[in-house]
């Protein structure tokens, strides 16, 4: 069984917003455009606000193995533009697999890299 991650039609999820209610500094976001390169998947997300851009980083295959729910999980890292620091999150396969889930796992992840404030 092959656990490489793989996003059928990336174009599909170019400009979607990633706003949220319940996620803080989502709003104005967008997916600007998705790239594979090697084993990971490239999001370069977009804002009209004072920050325009930010990428998002997705490894297609497994980082790491989840013993109690028997499954893998993913990794989405990025630089975090409020201290300096790289900041990883894993995910199941099962929150990755469609464009909601995706967008809100990149607004999960937009909120842990903006600056605050």
């Amino acid at each position: 069984m092959d656990k490489k991650l793989t996003i059928k039609n990336p174009h599909k999820i170019w400009g979607r917003q990633l706003y949220s209610k319940w996620i803080s500094g989502t709003y104005g976001w967008v997916i600007g455009s998705v790239e594979e390169i090697s084993d990971n998947y490239y999001f370069q997300l977009a804002s009209n606000g004072p920050l325009k851009s930010i990428q998002i980083k997705l490894r297609r295959n497994p980082a790491k193995y989840n013993p109690d729910d028997k499954e893998f999980l993913y990794e989405l890292w990025a630089w975090s533009h409020s201290n300096g620091k790289w900041v990883e999150e894993y995910y199941p396969k099962k929150d990755l697999d469609t464009m909601d889930g995706m967008c809100m796992r990149l607004g999960l992840m937009l909120e842990k890299i903006l600056p605050k404030g």
